[in-house]
C-alpha cells in the first residue's frame, strides 16, 4: 500500500512540476507540489525504517531464570522436589519451587507447585516430618501457590514463617534435622521452559 501511495504521489508531483514549468496555473501547481512533498517524505521514512528493521540482527532472548540447585526429600512413599532458581532481569532474586513432580519433567505444571522467593539474601530451611515437608521462610516472603490448582493437596508441604530474629537464630542454631537449601552450589543450567 505504501508503495502504491509513493508511486501515485510521485506521479502527481511530476505532473505538478510539469504544469509549473509550462506556466499554466502556476499557483495551483506550486500548491500541488507543496501538498505532495509530505507524502513523499513519509513514504521515504517508512521505506528507510523498513530497511533498518530488516537489517537489524535478531534479538537475543534470555531465560527469565537460571537453575541454581535441586534436591529431593523422600517421605513415606512420596518424593517432594525442591528446585531453586535465580530469577529476575539480573538473576539476583531467588525462587524455590516445591512440587510432587520434578520441575524438568514434562508433566510438571506451575499451578501444581508451591514456591517461595525473595531477594539475593533469601534463605529457605526445610525438614522432613513423618508425613510432610516443613519449610521455614521469612515472614515477609510467604509461600505462594496458584489459586487454580487442583493438585496441591497431593504435595504435603507446611510453611512456617519466622521473623528476622527467628531466621537469624535458625541460621546459627539449627538442628541436624533442619537443612538449609544450598545456594552456593552454582551448577548453572539454562531453563528453556516457558512457565
Amino acid at each position: 500500500m505504501m508503495i502504491g501511495v509513493a508511486l501515485l504521489t510521485a506521479i502527481a508531483l511530476v505532473i505538478a512540476i510539469t504544469r509549473a514549468i509550462k506556466k499554466s496555473n502556476r499557483t495551483l501547481s506550486i500548491l500541488s507540489i507543496l501538498i505532495t512533498i509530505p507524502s513523499l517524505l513519509y513514504c521515504g521514512w517508512v521505506f528507510m525504517r523498513s530497511v533498518l528493521i530488516y537489517t537489524e540482527p535478531e534479538p537475543k532472548y534470555f531465560s527469565d531464570r537460571i537453575e541454581n540447585n535441586r534436591t529431593s526429600i523422600v517421605l513415606e512413599g512420596k518424593t517432594i522436589h525442591l528446585t531453586g532458581f535465580k530469577v529476575g532481569s539480573d538473576y539476583k532474586r531467588r525462587r524455590v519451587y516445591i512440587s510432587g513432580i520434578p520441575y524438568f519433567n514434562s508433566e510438571f505444571k506451575i499451578e501444581d507447585a508451591y514456591f517461595c522467593q525473595g531477594d539475593s539474601t533469601f534463605e529457605l530451611f526445610y525438614a522432613a516430618s513423618k508425613d510432610s515437608v516443613v519449610v521455614f521462610i521469612p515472614k515477609a516472603e510467604p509461600m505462594y501457590h496458584d489459586a487454580r490448582s487442583e493438585n496441591l493437596l497431593k504435595v504435603p508441604v507446611r510453611a512456617i514463617q519466622l521473623t528476622d530474629s527467628e531466621m537469624a537464630e535458625l541460621k546459627s542454631n539449627r538442628a541436624d534435622s533442619i537443612k538449609r537449601f544450598n545456594w552456593e552450589k552454582d551448577r548453572i543450567y539454562l531453563d528453556r521452559r516457558t512457565p
